[in-house]
């Protein structure tokens, strides 16, 4: 008697909890199918009651007499609030929220002006422009005062050449290139790194060691490629003047052209001068030599991402002239004397270069590009009555498959 009262005791219990027990499925619709839900959150609004649908959208939760309304969720849907007003059975079907816009999330990151990449074999130091804006640098050559990878040093006080110098080597064993293509070299070694102004400077790269014999044979001690702005991405116009105390004015002047979404081009103009004689040690020698340079360029850049081409061509043509030597000295009068001593620097440089690079677009990591730049340089100087003249052209040609 006393087991037959604990079954029907039982099965009164597991009647009222049936009966207290809400159930449904939980469904979306795709296309013509219906697609059960695995794992949407059902809970009752404002508790912790709550229960979550199995393999076939299905599910069971405890019916709340006192609440009525019912949370249905489920990632990449969108939640549904419905009112329950009986314990039926439910059928519910969530829409995706593939057609919301969700909030939008920003990354931020402050560059440094000098970046070491982790991810090259070879030790490789990036020097952006912001690097370049700490110091008043006018040409390439004054770029690196803010860079203690490399020493800049004057060879000889006279002519006021500057001197780059990479793991205690100096600069006949450094390759120094434009766009990886070999600019201080031969005749313009001595001068060169002043030939080029610092504000069409986009960034620097700086190679310590031995660098690839891809670009040039001289990467023994290090490398150093100096990008120039790029047309599509340069500022439609700037303008720079500067002044300094000891005599030095600058212009820059700097015009960019998009003709179309491929065809871009960039004029460069710049012009320094120096006029003012500087002896501060009193040795009756000029500190610095009074010049006079004019830095023309033209750049073409040609964009076509679709069909896995890009070009680059540039025209630039350089005239430099310096006169160093004893403070008061008069070319016109002074020239060959035997009781004062002067120096006068002549240079007309002119450069062409073409670069042609193709992506094929149904295999991307296989490329090829062509590298070509021919120059002139013509170069008449005497010190005292020593005369130096030198006439340089050459040509570099690179054919590059990977």
């Amino acid at each position: 008697m006393k087991h037959t009262l604990t079954l029907i005791f039982s099965l009164i219990c597991f009647l009222n909890i049936a009966q207290e027990t809400l159930e449904g499925i939980i469904l979306t619709k795709e296309g013509d199918q219906d697609i059960p839900l695995t794992g949407a959150s059902i809970f009752w609004l404002g508790t912790k009651v709550g229960t979550t649908s199995d393999q076939n959208g299905q599910f069971n939760l405890m019916f709340q007499k006192s609440i009525n309304q019912l949370v249905i969720s489920f990632i990449g849907f969108k939640s549904d609030t419905i009112e329950i007003k009986n314990k039926n059975r439910i059928t519910h079907f969530l829409i995706s929220s593939e057609s919301q816009t969700l909030d939008e999330v920003t990354l931020t990151q402050r560059r440094k002006a000098i970046q070491k990449s982790y991810l090259e074999v070879q030790n490789i130091i990036s020097v952006n422009s912001a690097e370049l804006l700490k110091a008043a640098c006018c040409n390439l050559s004054e770029s690196f005062e803010t860079n203690p990878s490399i020493d800049v040093n004057f060879s000889d006080a006279l002519t006021g050449t500057k001197q780059i110098k990479m793991l205690g080597l100096t600069s006949p064993y450094l390759l120094i290139t434009e766009e990886n293509i070999p600019m201080v070299r031969g005749a313009s070694q001595a001068f060169g790194l002043t030939f080029t102004p610092g504000t069409w400077i986009e960034s620097i790269q700086i190679t310590k060691g031995s660098g690839s014999v891809i670009n040039g044979f001289e990467s023994i001690a290090g490398q150093i490629n100096t990008e120039i702005k790029k047309p599509f991405s340069d500022v439609p116009l700037f303008i720079n003047l500067f002044n300094s105390a000891n005599g030095r004015q600058e212009l820059n002047l700097q015009g960019n052209k998009k003709w179309n979404d491929k065809l871009s081009t960039s004029l460069f103009l710049h012009g320094n001068q120096r006029t003012q004689s500087m002896d501060q040690n009193g040795d009756n020698f000029l500190d610095v030599p009074i010049s006079n340079q004019i830095n023309f360029l033209n750049r073409w850049q040609y964009t076509d991402p679709d069909n896995g081409w890009v070009g680059f061509g540039s025209i630039r043509w350089m005239n430099d002239e310096k006169q160093l030597g004893t403070v008061g000295y008069i070319p016109n009068t002074d020239r060959n004397s035997n009781s004062i001593w002067g120096s006068e620097i002549r240079t007309e440089r002119l450069d062409f270069s073409l670069k042609l690079g193709y992506v094929f677009p149904e295999i991307p990591y296989q490329t090829f590009g062509f590298q070509s730049a021919y120059s002139s340089h013509n170069q008449e100087a005497y010190y005292g009555t020593r005369i130096y003249e030198i006439k340089h052209e050459s040509f570099y040609g690179n054919l590059l498959f990977n």
